[in-house]
């Protein structure tokens, strides 16, 4: 240690130093502040100041996961779960519904395995939030908190699945809480898609089709979401080689089971068959879905309606093109029924420029071959002529001449008119059934078109919780895990609710600005100051329009600001 003297106006001001060797060099690094140098003779200290005393404490990821387990706490995951898995088991320590609410917070916010959980976890405040002492939250504990929602009852050997039951529980009070406008009904979209899986010793993890047509090993999860509030009323795990036609019957089974009012169901076409629509009707449930346009049902009526491109007919506008609907009738599943013939204007006259494109140019080569293959033999020709007609043979007429001396064309050919005319009538086109009869052709179109919610939901799980691939090896931990990453949309469209219900936005923005909050919150950080005697919690980084989004949203006192006195 050194003292170092420093001349300022009339006085010396003394410091104190310490000497760093840095290789050859030594280097001196400021320690202490010691005062006026007649002061320090005379031995009188300095006074000491507020500053001197202050001691900042290590800083806490805080703001991202305060705000989701504030709608943790609003939808009461916590109790639900232990509720639910942990009636009659005496558990020491902390619960496995604080162990799963934090695991789908940090799925929403920054996915990580089960072995990273337990680095991620102490660096949130989430340890202060659910009173876990952060030395708790390891890899085991996270895992064994997955088997008290699914476990292999090794008495009886059967699986105990409580999820149907929390999803149950959640959506009525979901429900309860918000209900749907006087004289509405539940409207509910359902959709599978399959999840990447690795490994193969998981009897549910099998080889199946994926929607690029991709074989692999996988699971399906199918989701029931509510169109209203785009909540997720239950969900469904099955084995990688069942599709969604098959599924239909449990489908009907869990909405009686989970008591959701009647009202409307929406799939898509490749969801419908006759027995399905029975099995719907039957239920006492509408269905509004799409119908294969391959069946021969299906092209009579897109080939025989015709839709004019009117405004009374006009629909909406989509990504893709302008719509427009009629209602007309006729035999369908083994009955008269009311359908919705819609067309795309844009797709339909795309479809037909393309195919207008493909037929010219079969025409310029046919001029060409008839000129440049005067000499040639007939089977030589008619071998050139099928490479060139290919696949559409039904819509040009070719024909091989003979002349003499082998001078002249030798093909003659000419476009089918007819065949032309029908094969781009029902180009664009879509049938639509909606067993309720009421409902006029636009309504039905944009119920129908609509539906797409559930495949964003599927978007969000896959790409900003990562669901996939599934790296669990035990089935009744596989379906514990995607019971976490749901939970994580309930935290997502909660909240995503609460900011629709504050701004007025169209639902594409609203979930924009859900996560530009989370993103916004996500550089919010918690630390201590100490005072003295006075300790001081401030958050830091927090951007005047995130307080303005939290007072909206009734969260003004998320990130309030708190002080204590100790001894």
């Amino acid at each position: 240690m050194s003292v170092k003297r420093h001349k300022r106006g009339n006085r010396v001001y003394l410091a104190e130093y310490r000497q760093v060797r840095e290789g050859k060099k030594v280097r001196s690094i400021f320690v202490r502040y010691l005062g006026p140098e007649d002061h320090v003779k005379q031995g009188k200290k300095p006074k000491r100041r507020v500053l001197d005393r202050i001691q900042l404490s290590q800083s806490h990821r805080a703001g991202d996961v305060r705000l989701l387990w504030k709608v943790a706490e609003d939808l009461d995951l916590v109790n639900s779960i232990d509720r639910i898995c942990c009636e009659k088991s005496d558990i020491p320590g902390p619960s496995p519904g604080k162990f799963l609410t934090m695991w789908a917070i940090n799925r929403v916010l920054d996915p990580e395995s089960c072995t990273k959980l337990e680095r991620w976890v102490p660096g949130t405040d989430l340890p202060l939030l659910a009173g876990v002492e952060p030395v708790l939250c390891t890899k085991d504990a996270f895992l064994s908190s997955l088997d008290f929602v699914c476990y292999q009852d090794l008495g009886g050997d059967r699986k105990v699945d409580h999820t149907v039951t929390i999803d149950e529980l959640l959506y009525h009070r979901w429900r309860h809480r918000h209900p749907l406008p006087p004289g509405d009904r539940e409207t509910v979209a359902y959709d599978l898609t399959s999840v990447l899986f690795f490994g193969v010793s998981c009897p549910i993890a099998e080889l199946g089709y994926n929607a690029k047509g991709v074989r692999r090993h996988q699971v399906n999860l199918a989701l029931l979401v509510s169109k209203y509030d785009k909540y997720p009323i239950t969900h469904f795990v099955y084995g990688g080689s069942r599709n969604i036609g098959s599924t239909v019957k449990n489908l009907l089974v869990r909405l009686v089971d989970t008591g959701v009012e009647k009202g409307t169901i929406i799939w898509d076409r490749g969801n419908v068959s006759k027995d399905h629509v029975k099995l719907v009707e039957d239920a006492r449930w509408k269905l509004i879905c799409g119908v294969p346009a391959t069946s021969k049902e299906a092209r009579v009526f897109l080939d025989g309606t015709e839709v004019p491109v009117t405004p009374e007919a006009f629909v909406q506008t989509s990504k893709t093109g302008h719509i427009y609907a009629v209602k007309t009738k006729g035999q369908l599943f083994g009955r008269e029924r009311s359908v919705v013939v819609c067309i795309n204007e844009e797709r339909r006259s795309g479809r037909v420029n393309d195919q207008n494109e493909v037929l010219a140019w079969i025409g310029e080569e046919l001029d060409k071959l008839s000129v440049r293959g005067q000499g040639w033999s007939e089977a030589v020709l008619h071998k050139e002529i099928k490479g060139i007609v290919e696949s559409w043979e039904n819509l040009v007429h070719v024909r091989v001449k003979r002349t003499k001396g082998g001078v002249g064309p030798r093909i003659s050919w000419r476009y089918k008119t007819r065949e032309i005319e029908d094969a781009a009538r029902p180009q664009g086109k879509s049938l639509l059934l909606s067993t309720d009869e009421s409902l006029p052709a636009k309504e039905v179109v944009r119920s129908y078109f609509e539906k797409d919610f559930v495949e964003k939901v599927f978007r969000m799980l896959k790409t900003d919780e990562a669901m996939e691939p599934v790296r669990h090896r035990l089935e009744h931990r596989v379906r514990a895990y995607l019971f976490v990453c749901v939970l994580a949309y309930h935290l997502l469209s909660t909240l995503h609710f609460r900011i629709k219900e504050a701004v007025e936005a169209d639902n594409v923005k609203v979930w924009e600005q859900t996560f530009d909050l989370l993103d916004d919150l996500g550089r919010v950080e918690r630390a201590e100051v100490r005072f003295g005697n006075e300790v001081k919690t401030l958050y830091l980084n927090v951007s005047k329009s995130t307080g303005e989004m939290l007072k909206k949203i009734g969260m003004k006192d998320l990130l309030k600001e708190d002080s204590r006195l100790t001894v």
